[in-house]
């Protein structure tokens, strides 16, 4: 659930990316990321029911026995960490939470693309997803739409930005309109467009290093 930004030098006369087989696989192996494996993170997260959007950080964690552990620093103390089919989510002050995957389509699917991404495993990605890939090489990005019914209810698709082999955002969006963008790499919400604006975020996420 774990991967790694770096900033990158953008260029109007990059090589255009098409999504043909082998710059497909190229790029996804350029983004595999062995374990142990840190990032920092902030999360923005729209939804109807909510008048702002619910902003946190923390740190995303794959580490060497295969588990993917997402800690929510601030403005609350959360760990969410999944082992197999199994998560765990304890908040400071309460008992831990546990349930199977099968209970969370959408994390399912959410996982399989992290998963994917962290091991540059193209069939795993595909085995759940419709795979388009736009841009160029130094400003990329891949947008996965779900190919199982079940998970179409729940997740109409995922956007990944990123270039030189390191994504900087994870979107994801919901059928309803609600959904979420992580932005990787990144400590605090102060280092986002302020206020947190959906479609100013976007465009953020798809400007690369001159944002």
């Amino acid at each position: 659930m774990t991967v790694r930004l770096a900033v990158i030098a953008f260029t109007l006369v990059a090589t255009p990316l098409h999504a043909a087989d082998a710059e497909l696989d190229t790029l996804l192996a350029s983004l595999a990321r062995p374990a142990p494996d840190t990032t920092s993170f902030v999360e923005v997260r729209y939804s109807s029911l909510l008048d702002e959007p619910i902003v946190v950080s923390g740190i995303l964690e794959h580490r060497t026995d295969g588990a993917l552990v997402r800690r929510v620093e601030s403005p609350y103390q959360e760990v969410t960490e999944l082992q197999g089919e199994n998560v765990t989510v304890t908040r400071a002050g309460s008992k831990p939470r546990r349930f199977s995957l099968d209970r969370a389509p959408e994390l399912r699917g959410m996982l399989a693309s992290f998963g994917a991404l962290l091991a540059g495993d193209r069939k795993m990605l595909e085995r759940y997803f419709d795979v388009a890939l736009q841009g160029s090489e130094v400003d990329w990005r891949i947008t996965l739409t779900p190919r199982d019914a079940k998970l179409k209810r729940h997740l109409s698709g995922i956007v990944v930005n990123g270039g030189a082999g390191r994504p900087r955002c994870f979107t994801l969006l919901e059928p309803d309109g609600d959904g979420s963008l992580t932005a990787l790499g990144v400590s605090k919400p102060g280092d986002l467009p302020t206020p947190p604006e959906r479609t100013a975020l976007e465009a953020w996420c798809s400007a690369g290093p001159e944002r």
